[in-house]
């Protein structure tokens, strides 16, 4: 099996030089390896969490995430771009995959002023080769644990193309590629959990919005109105409502006014009817 160089998954990655460095000084400083029993755990959806939390008490104190996110680069390498190649999965969609951790490193950069990785839990998803991106969306295949509730979770990355050329697009390639490498996939429904499906975005933002266009893909199943972590993709580094709510866009100024004005908001769960 093909093991990926750890610099060369960095240049693969575009990695920003300053979080290289950092990357580069823990691996200096490095003198253990992972333990088999937290690895395994790491490939499990069931003991994701678990395997998370005792990685970190492992690495001790890691306060820019640095050290975690070189052991899960170093699993990318040491594994994960192997199984892409075994099964002819094509590099530019393990790169296009794996550079979630890139965009939230700089969103992070943008927000704060630092670098700081904080989605080490999520990692696993792309780790076990059940996250792929393929244009503008990412495509999960989620099975539960009993084996027999099973759905494929569509998930909108922050620098998606919303237009509807790009989602279809997407769309398409996400089909071929279950076609080709995920046939026992082939008739599970896709759903979508998130901000982006409240049905009040369609007063906010007008018809001719693209988020509108997107939520005439699925039908609404749900809605969590406790849910709040809608607050740091629309504003991001905020975590209140109120008067210090950025109105940048279009959507972060209705949305402002709307929540302001005591209306409920959260985060709606549907299913794809296209």
């Amino acid at each position: 099996m093909t093991k990926l160089e750890q610099q060369a998954l960095y240049v693969l990655l575009e990695l920003p030089q300053e979080v290289r460095n950092q990357l580069d000084a823990y691996e200096a400083e490095r003198t253990r390896e992972l333990p088999t029993e937290i690895y395994r755990k790491l490939f499990v959806r069931a003991q994701w969490e678990e395997g998370i939390k005792e990685l970190q008490e492992y690495l001790g104190e890691d306060q820019t995430g640095m050290k975690i996110l070189w052991e899960q680069m170093h699993i990318l390498c040491q594994y994960t771009y192997g199984e892409y190649e075994k099964r002819g999965i094509s590099e530019d969609i393990f790169a296009a995959t794996m550079k979630f951790c890139t965009r939230f490193l700089g969103e992070h950069y943008a927000a704060w002023g630092t670098y700081k990785y904080v989605w080490a839990w999520w990692f696993p998803r792309q780790m076990a080769l059940l996250e792929f991106r393929l244009g503008a969306l990412e495509f999960e295949f989620v099975e539960g644990v009993d084996g027999n509730e099973r759905e494929v979770a569509v998930h909108i990355p922050s620098d998606a193309d919303m237009s509807v050329e790009s989602i279809q697009a997407s769309l398409t390639a996400f089909r071929s590629f279950r076609k080709r490498y995920f046939t026992e996939w082939q008739d599970v429904r896709l759903t979508c959990d998130t901000w982006m499906l409240m049905p009040q975005l369609q007063e906010l933002l007008g018809e001719d919005s693209k988020i509108v266009a997107f939520q005439k893909l699925f039908c609404i199943d749900e809605i969590d109105w406790e849910a709040m972590w809608y607050m740091g993709w629309i504003y991001p580094g905020y975590e209140k409502v109120d008067e210090n709510l950025p109105e940048k866009t279009r959507l972060q100024r209705e949305l402002k006014k709307y929540l302001l004005a005591g209306n409920p908001f959260g985060i709606a769960k549907g299913h794809m009817v296209l």
